[in-house]
């Protein structure tokens, strides 16, 4: 995992990640299972927006995340945002071939079988 750290292009990817979906959005944001919360990470994690209520920031709208298991890729969560995506990953692998980024859009098993949830 320490190898393909070292071949992703940080920088990159969070700016590209505002130039697609928004100045709001981030990339270099992690789920802490011990603290049950989203903190800062050093490298791209998660997508996402805060939710803000009156200027303050109350949670995050996660739209995907960033994965090494099986290569770099990025786990799409909400299809509307899908052509951002498609965007973000054509030019990211342009500007960054040696450590080429794949979209892998997952959907619910609900939104599969045609049904929406109550």
């Amino acid at each position: 995992m320490a190898d393909a750290d070292i071949r992703i292009n940080v920088p990159l990817i969070d700016s590209l990640v505002k130039k697609h979906f928004g100045s709001h959005f981030t990339s270099l944001l992690t789920y802490s299972t011990v603290r049950g919360c989203y903190e800062p990470s050093p490298l791209p994690r998660r997508i996402a927006a805060p939710q803000t209520l009156f200027g303050m920031r109350l949670w995050w709208t996660v739209l995907g995340e960033f994965s090494e298991n099986l290569g770099f890729r990025l786990e799409l969560w909400n299809p509307a945002y899908l052509a951002a995506a498609r965007a973000l990953v054509e030019e990211y692998n342009r500007h960054a071939p040696a450590a080429p980024l794949v979209l892998a859009h997952t959907t619910s098993a609900a939104a599969v079988r045609g049904l929406t949830p109550a």
